[in-house]
This record gives structure tokens, sequence and C-alpha cells, in this order.
């Protein structure tokens, strides 16, 4: 059965302003690097997030936000533990586990990704590197791709032991391409609504990306969920895929504004 949810939480004025998250640090060309970098120094503040390569690229940034808002995506278990053997003063204070249905990650770890979000959370925790946050893909959360319809039975993050996870990145992006904001905003609510009920302290994070969304419906899905969750990751992937449709410095920046910013 393909189960909806309706928005039941809404914003206040005591709503916490979201921080957003932004992993890209290649480009076209050295003047869209530019560009991007110069976007990005207009709207970090100290509450948001960025990737490792980035704050190696923007050393300035890294600073402002701090070792605990430098993230690692790791596509693979393997990955971690890499991480963790490298772990120093430079590292990043966060590891983010992507497992997705892709080449990147293991086979073995996308046939029980409820196992490797675990053992993804144990070798963090062994490292003693930093938090552990999880990304895993819209399928793994009952999104059905090809109907741009989902169903929340199918979700692993009903099956998680949430004790331990700093972050959940919830990848619905794709379903807010082909079934539209409603859709999107109303299953990125009931998943952080369940999952904020069984651990209130796990930062929700809804992705949204310039690879098929205008900027105007990334704006409106990121109004609907003020209040619902903590942040956003803006996905802008230039170097990975397929052709980035809407990628481009004046969208970022309009995208950044469009969100309230605390003071850095």
């Amino acid at each position: 059965m393909l189960i909806g949810a309706s928005l039941t939480t809404t914003a206040s004025a005591a709503t916490p302003i979201p921080f957003f998250m932004f992993t890209a640090a290649r480009f076209a060309d050295p003047d869209e690097r530019s560009a991007i970098a110069d976007v990005l120094r207009r709207h970090v503040s100290s509450q948001d997030y960025l990737g490792r390569r980035l704050g190696e690229v923007l050393p300035e940034l890294a600073l402002r936000v701090g070792r605990d808002h430098l993230y690692l995506l790791a596509p693979s278990l393997a990955q971690i533990a890499r991480h963790g053997a490298s772990c120093g003063p430079g590292a990043p204070g966060l590891i983010i586990y992507d497992g997705e249905h892709w080449p990147q990650t293991p086979l073995a770890e996308q046939e029980d990704m409820v196992r490797a979000v675990a053992e993804g959370k144990t070798l963090a925790r062994n490292t003693g590197c930093g938090a552990y946050g999880i990304a895993p893909d819209g399928q793994f959360l009952g999104i059905i791709p090809a109907t741009g319809q989902y169903d929340l039975e199918r979700s692993i993050h009903r099956r998680i032991d949430w004790d331990g996870i700093a972050l959940f990145d919830i990848q619905a992006q794709r379903l807010l391409d082909r079934a539209g904001v409603d859709a999107y905003a109303e299953f990125v609510a009931a998943v952080a609504r369940e999952v904020r009920a069984a651990s209130p302290t796990t930062k929700l994070v809804a992705q949204l990306s310039f690879r098929s969304t205008c900027l105007k419906t990334m704006i409106a899905a990121s109004d609907r969920l003020a209040g619902i969750v903590d942040g956003f990751y803006i996905a802008y992937p230039r170097h990975i895929g397929p052709i980035c449709n809407y990628c481009s410095p004046d969208n970022l920046a309009q995208m950044l504004a469009a969100l309230p910013r605390r003071s850095a």
C-alpha cells in the first residue's frame, strides 16, 4: 500500500533558522569556481556545513564553520575505515555514510543497508574521530523512482537504531522532480516526524538538487519544510552523473538568500 502523510507541523516564530550543507568543490571552469566561492563567502555562517574538499579549497570558510561542521561523504564502509586510519587534527569532524544504489557502495552493503548503517556507526565510534551521519538514497527510504510514489513501510528508517546518529540527510530530491512539491514535502515531513520522535537530537536535513529541479521549485520546497527539518543539503552536481540542468552561481546565490540566515 502506498502511504502518504499530511503536513501537521508548521513553523513558528521560535523555529530555529535552517543551516545548509554544500559539498561541490569541482566546477566547469575557473570563472565558475571563483563565482561559487564568492557566493559561499557571502552566505556561509558558523551554523553551516561544508564538504572536506571544499574546506581545503576555501580554508577561510573551513575556519568559519569549524572542524565539527566539515564532513566527509563515505559511500562505503571501507572508506569510513580509511578515514578513521587517517584521523588527525585536520580531519573532518563528521563522517556521513552515503550508501546508495550505485557502484561506489558494495552490493553486500546495499542488500542490507540497516546492518551497514549500524556497522558504519561502530566504525566511526571506534575511530573517535568525530560524529556519524547517514545519507541513504531515496530508494532505501521507500521512494519508487519509476512511479514517483513512496511507501513508508519499505523505508529503512523504521528499522535503524538512531542512537549515536548525529545527522540524517533525507534524500528525496527525485520525488520532488517526479511528483512535485506537495508529495516531496509530505514525504520528508512524515520521515522527519518519525525519526525525531525516535531521536530528538538527530539533525534532520532535506536534500535539494540543481540537477533536475529549477530554482523556483527548490525555494517552494524549502519554504514548505520550514520548521520541519533543521537544514538543507544543496546538491550542485556539476561533475557527477548526468548534466546538471540548473547549476549556476546565480541560482545558488538566490537559493541561499531564500533561506533565513543566522549571523556568522
